[in-house]
């Protein structure tokens, strides 16, 4: 694989505030894992992130030394880290568990939602049908993460959301990929979430749990014919 320039990628960052630099260092390396930012096989410079974010080394350093822990990156012998390639069996393996626990995180929150919950829900789907009909990737993935992790902390568990945002941070980089991969205008992109809020709507749990579901086997059936190559 080529080797990308990390500070290209990540030339609209803005600098990290001093006062909090180790945690929003760590905070802001997630985020840009999970909504795709550095693709598989990627290896992070930790002197280009570090320019980017205008921070000294050591908290990109120890950032990524976390992000190892937590299975989001794998360590190099020269101390720095890549981004994991997935196999298709340990995509499969993060269906699986992503089906199971996204689909009883939406079960709850279905349950529980008030209207109030619902109205943020739409919003946010709103604007992100607005972002694929004018091709905004990047818009459209995070209004994506933003839909899914809103629905799961309505179910009020301080267990679930965690877990699952793990999920995310590992198979985060493919998620752009599958992105291109999908023509998401005329509400092909958000068809999922759109069914999502008709049965939020109606009081449907099961019905979204069932659309929360399809929607994450679309993602990874989108990443099936190039995980297989």
């Amino acid at each position: 694989m080529a080797d990308i320039d990390s500070s290209t990628l990540l030339s609209d960052v803005a600098p990290v505030m001093r006062e909090t630099v180790q945690a929003r260092v760590h905070q802001h390396l997630r985020h840009l894992l999970m909504v795709g930012r550095f693709q598989p096989g990627q290896a992070l410079k930790i002197h280009d992130i570090a320019e980017v974010f205008g921070t000294s080394a050591q908290p990109v350093r120890e950032s990524i030394r976390q992000l190892v822990a937590e299975r989001a990156l794998e360590a190099l012998p020269n101390r720095s880290a890549r981004v994991p390639l997935m196999s298709h069996e340990q995509l499969e393996d993060l269906r699986r568990t992503r089906l199971a626990l996204e689909g009883l995180a939406a079960e709850i929150s279905a349950e529980r939602a008030t209207p109030a919950d619902i109205e943020a829900l739409a919003k946010i789907v709103d604007e992100e049908v607005q972002a694929d009909e004018q091709l905004h990737v990047e818009s459209s993935v995070s209004r994506n993460l933003e839909f899914h992790f809103t629905l799961y902390r309505i179910s009020g568990s301080t267990i679930l959301p965690p877990i699952i945002e793990g999920l995310w941070l590992q198979i985060g980089p493919n998620i752009r990929r599958a992105a291109e991969n999908f023509d998401a205008r005329d509400g092909r992109g958000a068809e999922l979430h759109l069914r999502t809020m008709a049965a939020l709507h109606k009081g449907d749990v099961k019905g979204v749990r069932a659309a929360i579901e399809d929607d994450i086997n679309r993602f990874f059936d989108l990443l099936a014919p190039q995980d297989r190559k």
